[in-house]
């Protein structure tokens, strides 16, 4: 087993849960090194950290698996996909109202680089390490034990694969071949496409922030903004909207929208095809009373930080020019690179810009099953702000 030795003074973090050991932190490395290796943690004075998977390639040398001097071994993934599956049971995931909800959420169920999300009988795993991918086929073996789904999925892990050292694609792993599944969320009948969706095929994360929409939604002319599959405005359209538009750029996007509004017997908004920063230019001022702003991460490294907090700011601007005066904005971000401060503070800039006043009215962030350990902020990427528009 090798060892790795932090630095005197750089295991603080790692002792309260962070879960992450970055190369700077590292005094020595004993004995060989290979990505996805298993290895052992401890500080300067010998006392160990616990266990976890290890990448050279990177600069999170090490993601902590467990704070036990443990083998992580498959009895251990065993552990651990119990537990993940037995707090999903608690907080009522599955109900009858939602069979589509993330079971395995990497680091927050100590399984680092690990996705598994379930859409009513079928799984979609996502491995964003090494040390995963290289454990691909026991992880589908132990799922497939546990949770006895009709198909799972592979869904690509994009530029962390490359950065990470692997080959990522989506694709079928075990299973009956399927492009769509069935599955349910909040009581609303969806079609997901595992192969073909955003993310693992749907935005899970925004399930709750949807639920909030509907409770505000009555009377109200709503836009909703990078509408993807129409999550939002199917909530806003079951909470009483007096009118829906929905834009996005992909007509894919709109498609799949079109047709859950049907599944579900609610009449079909306006669906616009369109870049939504080159629509909002020319879009009509104080025309709406709510809008929902859920753009995709516009900063997927720290050199693109800059912009996008120019972005956000760009983009709330042209949002709160298009609302009422005391319509409602809610806007998102999923950029895990911009903090919630960060994120204020552009909002705010977008209301200066708009010549608006912004009162924040609720803050929230992902649900609850896609848990986070309580000392790692960087976990917590989803921001979702309301703010009443003056």
């Amino acid at each position: 087993m090798t060892t790795i030795v932090l630095k005197k003074g750089r295991a603080k973090p790692a002792w309260y849960g962070h879960p992450w050991i970055f190369s700077e932190a590292i005094a020595r490395v004993d004995g060989p090194l290979e990505p996805g290796d298993e290895v052992r943690v401890v500080d300067d004075a010998g006392r160990c950290l616990g266990r976890g998977f290890a990448n050279p390639r990177s600069q999170i040398r090490v993601r902590l698996a467990t704070r036990r001097d443990e083998p992580l071994d498959g009895a251990w993934l065993a552990r651990r996909l119990v537990a993940a599956r037995e707090l999903r049971v608690r907080i009522g995931l599955p109900s009858d109202a939602t069979s589509a909800y993330r079971l395995v959420n990497s680091e927050g169920d100590h399984l680092p680089g690990l996705i598994v999300d379930v859409y009513g009988d079928a799984l979609v795993v996502q491995t964003t390490t090494y040390a995963m991918k290289r454990r691909e086929a026991e992880i589908v073996a132990a799922l497939d034990t546990l949770m006895k789904p009709r198909s799972i999925y592979e869904a690509a892990a994009g530029g962390v694969a490359k950065l990470e050292g692997f080959e990522s694609e989506a694709h079928q792993l075990a299973g009956e071949a399927r492009t769509r599944v069935a599955c349910r969320e909040r009581g609303f009948q969806l079609e997901v496409e595992p192969l073909a969706g955003q993310k693992t095929g749907a935005y899970l994360d925004q399930r709750e922030n949807r639920a909030f929409v509907e409770g505000i939604a009555s009377g109200a002319r709503v836009l909703d903004l990078y509408s993807y599959a129409g999550g939002f405005a199917m909530s806003a359209i079951r909470g009483g909207a007096r009118s829906v538009t929905a834009v996005d750029v992909s007509p894919r996007a709109l498609e799949r929208a079109a047709a859950h509004f049907a599944m579900n017997g609610l009449a079909a908004p306006e669906l616009v095809e369109s870049d939504v920063f080159h629509w909002l230019e020319s879009a009509p001022a104080g025309a709406f009373d709510l809008v929902i702003c859920d753009p995709p991460k516009f900063a997927r490294a720290r050199k693109d930080l800059e912009p996008a907090l120019k972005g956000y700011r760009r983009l709330n601007a042209l949002a709160m020019a298009t609302l009422a005066p005391g319509g409602i904005l809610c806007t998102s971000s999923c950029s895990q690179l911009v903090g919630a401060e960060e994120f204020e503070r552009a909002i705010a800039g977008g209301a200066h810009d708009a010549h608006r006043r912004a009162q924040l009215v609720h803050l929230s962030g992902q649900p609850s099953d896609h848990v986070v350990p309580v000392a790692f902020p960087e976990g917590r990427y989803l921001k979702f702000a309301v703010c009443r528009v003056e």
